[in-house]
């Protein structure tokens, strides 16, 4: 099946059992990139079953497939280089606390403390849905100061949450979400599974869009890793533009394995503290201004000296700053160039601004979510936005392994509506039977995160670890956490 008669099929007959093929889904995976489960030298097992929270969703699956398709790639990659294989394993049950660790409150602290969004006095422009005059919901998510200033003009409102909703209860909703598009802010009408289907990007983009899009875009010579590695990302150097989740989280995963990742922040750049201290464990951090000819010059300078750039900014950003497809691998042929976005890199919705709630939106996973009215969230609150994270993470695995033998530049990209439509096409569950068996029995039970702690230059610091299990790289960080932009915008030394 494709995968419109996947989703059509999800949602005809939404399921009240246990049924569902983790394997197959992760081999179906797997395969979309390159790779096969043999590919890792060992075997990849799973236990725990969904729904583990109650939610309609397999977020347990879904968050548990992303994190063994991200491992197993990691794992062909440390095959290639030192011949040793390895078991990965996955507890599909703790799954949602990686994808979202911090919901709750719990596990990612910093002395103590949860990080904050102190930029956002309220919830007005960020987890709320309002009515339309035609009777549909609008999630207007405008959590930076920009966008939602943006936001806040096109509506001739402040930030009272009563203001918003009698704002645009005057608007029809697909006439807000196009001026929402034209004045640069965040504004998607809710729509339902069978809507997005009809939708003109759904036709033209999404639905012939690989999960994972691994595309050689240039010619270079074979680079093989250096010998004697103690990680498998060993000898890699990755440059970064992430910010907030599905980038940055990228960031967090090629550190965990070796690799040196260093995170560019652009001086008076806000970031909310509750995302930096979950996706930059493990991340250099430092400061430089693409707006100055000194500070571009720094960038082009150090991309040049990279093996991976990856980037999660807003359509126009990179190629604004000479960070484009085509001048990077100029610069430095042989670049993995990765990067997200939330509709595709074409179609009439490619220059949609957005984040995972708002893929969520458009393609009807909070409608389910929902009461049959009124939308909601996920009881974790997000969607997909770490699992773009590793899936990317897997692309550029897989990348270097081909670079490797073969040559070339890479484009990896990843979009977050095309990973909504997949957790779509894993199957939903009947309401009712997801909260009345979330959390009951061994095999729904919600254990608690594994956490780890350690003193850093913020403070004492407790995180969750990547819960996946690795036999023989477990992982390990060259530092745990560093204030932003804190750090020297220079490479590591080698060897």
């Amino acid at each position: 099946m494709d995968l419109t008669d996947k989703i059509k099929k999800a949602i005809a007959a939404p399921a009240t059992d246990d049924a569902f093929d983790v394997h197959a889904a992760t081999d179906e995976v797997l395969a979309g990139i390159g790779l096969k489960p043999g590919d890792t030298g060992g075997r990849i097992t799973f236990e725990g079953a969904d729904p583990v929270v109650p939610s309609t969703l397999r977020l347990g699956a879904a968050s548990g497939i992303a994190l063994v398709a991200k491992s197993a790639a990691v794992a062909a990659l440390w095959k290639d280089r030192t011949g040793r294989g390895q078991d990965i394993h996955m507890d599909l049950r703790v799954g949602p606390h990686r994808l979202c660790p911090f919901y709750d409150g719990k596990w990612e602290l910093l002395n103590g403390y949860v990080g904050g969004t102190p930029s956002l006095p309220n919830q007005a422009f960020a987890n709320s849905f309002y009515r339309t005059a035609d009777d549909r919901w609008m999630m207007p998510f405008n959590i930076y100061p920009n966008i939602k200033v943006a936001a806040q003009r096109l509506l001739g409102v402040g930030e009272v949450p009563e203001d918003v909703a009698a704002a645009i209860a005057k608007w029809n909703a697909r006439e807000l979400e196009q001026a929402g598009a034209e004045a640069g802010c965040v504004m998607p009408m809710v729509r339902t599974p069978a809507e997005i289907l009809e939708e003109a990007q759904y036709r033209q983009v999404l639905s012939g869009l690989p999960l994972v899009e691994i595309t050689r875009i240039g010619d270079s010579d074979p680079e093989p890793l250096p010998a004697g590695p103690t990680a498998p990302f060993d000898g890699v150097r990755a440059l970064g533009m992430g910010h907030i989740i599905a980038g940055a989280g990228a960031g967090r995963a090629l550190a965990l394995h070796g690799a040196d990742v260093l995170n560019l922040w652009r001086p008076y750049e806000l970031e909310h503290d509750v995302t930096y201290l979950s996706t930059s464990v493990g991340v250099r951090s430092a400061t430089v201004s693409p707006y100055t000819r000194e500070g571009l010059e720094r960038i082009h300078t150090l991309q040049a000296g990279a093996d991976v750039f990856y980037a999660n900014r807003r359509p126009g950003f990179l190629d604004s700053i000479g960070l484009s497809e085509e001048e990077s691998i100029a610069r430095r042929p042989g670049l993995i160039h990765a990067t997200v976005s939330l509709n595709g890199r074409s179609g009439p919705w490619k220059d949609y601004l957005g984040f995972d709630q708002t893929a969520g939106a458009l393609t009807g996973l909070l409608h389910l979510e929902g009461d049959g009215d009124k939308p909601a969230l996920p009881p974790i609150t997000v969607v997909n936005d770490y699992l773009v994270s590793w899936f990317m993470t897997a692309g550029i695995a897989e990348a270097l392994r081909r670079r490797a033998v073969d040559g070339g530049s890479y484009r990896v990209h990843v979009s977050l509506s095309r990973v909504a439509l997949w957790i779509l096409s894993l199957g939903i569950f009947e309401k009712s039977y997801a909260e009345r068996i979330a959390g009951t029995g061994e095999p729904h039970a919600y254990p608690d995160p594994e956490v780890f702690s350690a003193e850093t230059p913020l403070g004492h610091y407790q995180g969750v670890t990547d819960q996946v299990r690795m036999s023989d790289t477990p992982g390990a960080y060259r530092q745990i956490l560093v204030p932003r932009g804190s750090q020297r915008a220079e490479w590591l030394p080698t060897g």
